[in-house]
């Protein structure tokens, strides 16, 4: 038995590091954690986080002093098995001295406290990340270290635990983080939310969002599905410039439409403008533009804009669908359309460029009808896109303060909200909306979200079966730019929510993250393609099965889109750089499966897949793994090909 003293002596600080050469600082040594149990308050005003942690760990070596990681914050106090314990800050680290030292094996209980207002991570090379404010609230979101920005934590994905989330807001508001659901209690004008993450998980995978969270709960094959919508995410894209009300073009009900606001207006002799405020959201495949003629004459055209936001072009509009369309425009023999047409000539504009928070104000001269009355429309019209243009269906289009010579309106509730001007077709067009009831860009979002358990059925075919018992998304007011993959519930910044098919390709993208990255994590960062190039791969699987591009199209595509001396097969997949998590990783990973999917044929492939996830299902592996795993379940010699596409920079040598 060792005396007192050799115990004593052999004692030693875990280190200030998990050993990860990309990230030194992030991690610690010296003890595994098994569970956190967070515990934390919000105030939304002055942006308070007050912070209780429960780390439940072992110690792996006889511990005299142990870090967590926590960036800022105020530590008020720590405890180490019920006892006070000693601590210190140096940097990002929170060094805890027990009043005793942890021997190897033995399991520990630290409870920190702690408060103050958690600050972002503004990194060059990922931008903003970590714990951001909203309006009303908060989200976290951030990789490859979030975590330390608002509770203690051994930060490094090697490492991975349970968690149990209590998050306190104002009563009103919401909070979502990972896995199931415990409920909620509101208490003196506060509400806590409890939800519980069993199964293990990398520490910037755990997240929470508070806010005015829409919540939308619903089982399917067995998952139960948690989406939460913050309400600042998916507030009305545009505001009333004057008054109370919008002119709404009117929701879509068909492919093709033509929806004109029409009067007929005295031009001074002087001259004068037409001018109105818009905000675009429409499609490719549709125009705003202004139509004028002299009354009672056949000398239409269309009219171009002082700012020049009207352009000359109107892609394939004239292709049989609206047969006045020829006044302006003329069927090219490459079915595009020329701008002159059999009166006059063709300007508009077709874009989502003007919101969301922003508007313009179109002018347009009428100075060469001066001294002449004219029949003047504002017109929408659009028809279905052709292959390869991007299939959105957009809001459509929202005016304001529309001035031509002798009146104004702003489309107020007065009796009578066009003031002259006519709809056509009546009924189903140019609507007088209250700020109130203008349509929210949520769509987009919500129509990919409602296919999240088609997708998971779709991968599970190929991956194995769903890993988790919940699932869902959260969509964030925070304007961070990225989507995340934490567990269980994917995180969206709404702002790169831009199109119906990038949507859908994102969320694809993080629900594939759910067998590769958090039920099999990644030991160290330079393997970020064992995470990102599966998680490419599937919109691709989706793509093909689906009617779209094949794998191998997509691959060579991107394979002849770089030439051999180009930066992006600069350096070894396997070791990026901490700088380069970028998107020829992803691209370059999603190649190196199907290089290997070519070798040793779909059946094998899949299997590889699926053993993957079998394999190593909670924990943590490296490429070399899954290396000796494929050529495991293929029974092949794959080092050539694993040498050139992972180990050796430069662009490969296809090989057949």
């Amino acid at each position: 038995m060792r005396s007192l003293l050799a115990m004593t002596l052999a004692f030693t600080p875990g280190a200030p590091g998990i050993g990860d050469p990309y990230f030194p600082d992030d991690g610690n040594g010296g003890y595994d954690v098994r569970h956190y149990d967070l515990a934390v308050g919000y105030q939304p005003g002055p942006g308070l986080l007050t912070g209780v942690a429960t780390v439940t760990a072992a110690a792996t070596q006889d511990l005299s002093a142990f870090d967590l990681d926590l960036d800022g914050l105020t530590v008020r106090s720590v405890d180490v098995n019920g006892a006070r314990a000693a601590w210190t800050r140096q940097g990002g680290e929170l060094v805890v001295t027990p009043a005793r030292g942890l021997p190897s094996g033995s399991p520990f209980t630290v409870v920190v406290r702690y408060d103050g207002v958690p600050e972002p991570i503004d990194d060059p090379a990922i931008g903003v990340s970590g714990f951001l404010r909203t309006a009303d609230g908060f989200t976290v979101a951030g990789e490859p270290h979030a975590a330390a920005t608002w509770f203690p934590v051994n930060d490094h994905p090697a490492d991975k635990a349970s968690y149990t989330f209590h998050v306190t807001v104002p009563e009103g508001t919401q909070a979502v983080a990972n896995g199931r659901s415990l409920g909620s209690t509101t208490s003196g004008g506060r509400t806590t939310w409890n939800w519980d993450a069993a199964e293990p998980m990398a520490s910037y995978l755990a997240t929470v969002t508070a806010g005015r969270l829409a919540m939308t709960t619903y089982q399917r094959d067995g998952i139960t599905f948690t989406d939460a919508i913050d309400g600042n995410a998916d507030r009305p894209k545009w505001s009333p410039r004057t008054g109370g009300r919008l002119l709404y073009s009117g929701p879509l009900t068909g492919d093709t439409f033509y929806r004109r606001l029409t009067r007929t207006v005295s031009v001074p002799a002087a001259g004068g403008e037409l001018s109105f405020w818009a905000n675009l959201d429409t499609s490719d495949t549709s125009y705003l533009f202004v139509e004028a003629r002299t009354a009672g004459q056949d000398d239409w055209t269309t009219l171009p804009d002082r700012e020049g936001y009207m352009r000359r072009w109107a892609g394939h509009l004239c292709d049989g669908t609206w047969p006045f369309l020829a006044h302006y425009v003329t069927r090219q023999a490459d079915g595009s359309c020329g701008p002159t047409g059999t009166t006059g000539e063709w300007w508009a504009d077709s874009s989502y460029n003007f919101g969301p928070d922003d508007s313009v104000q179109l002018a347009f001269d009428l100075a060469e009808y001066a001294g002449k009355d004219i029949e003047i429309s504002v017109t929408y019209a659009g028809q279905p896109p052709a292959e390869g243009e991007d299939e959105t269906r957009r809001l459509g289009v929202f005016l304001d303060d529309l001035t031509v010579p002798g009146t104004a309106t702003s489309f107020e509730d007065d009796g009578d909200t066009l003031d002259g001007w006519t709809a056509t077709p009546a009924g189903a067009s140019w609507v007088s909306t209250a700020a109130a009831d203008v349509p929210t860009a949520g769509y987009l979002i919500k129509s990919s979200l409602a296919r999240q358990p088609e997708y998971l059925r779709f991968f599970a075919k190929y991956f194995g079966p769903y890993p988790f018992r919940e699932a869902g998304g959260i969509v964030t007011a925070a304007d961070f730019g990225f989507a995340l993959e934490t567990q269980t519930r994917p995180t969206y910044s709404a702002g790169i929510l831009y199109s119906q098919d990038f949507a859908d390709a994102i969320v694809q993208h993080e629900l594939a993250h759910q067998w590769f990255g958090n039920n099999v994590s990644l030991r160290r960062w330079n393997d970020i393609w064992l995470n990102e190039g599966f998680a490419t791969y599937a919109p691709w699987l989706w793509s093909e099965k689906h009617g779209g591009h094949s794998a191998q199209e997509t691959f060579d595509s991107l394979y002849g889109a770089f030439a051999p001396d180009d930066a992006f097969w600069n350096w070894p997949l396997t070791d990026p750089g901490p700088d380069h998590a970028t998107l020829a990783t992803d691209q370059r990973g999603a190649m190196v499966l199907q290089v290997l999917r070519n070798r040793v044929g779909d059946a094998t492939f899949f299997r590889i897949l699926t053993a993957w996830g079998a394999k190593y299902r909670g924990g943590n592996a490296t490429s070399a793994d899954f290396e000796t795993l494929a050529e495991r379940v293929s029974g092949r010699d794959l080092t050539a090909l694993f040498d050139a596409w992972l180990h050796q920079p430069g662009r490969p040598t296809i090989v057949r």
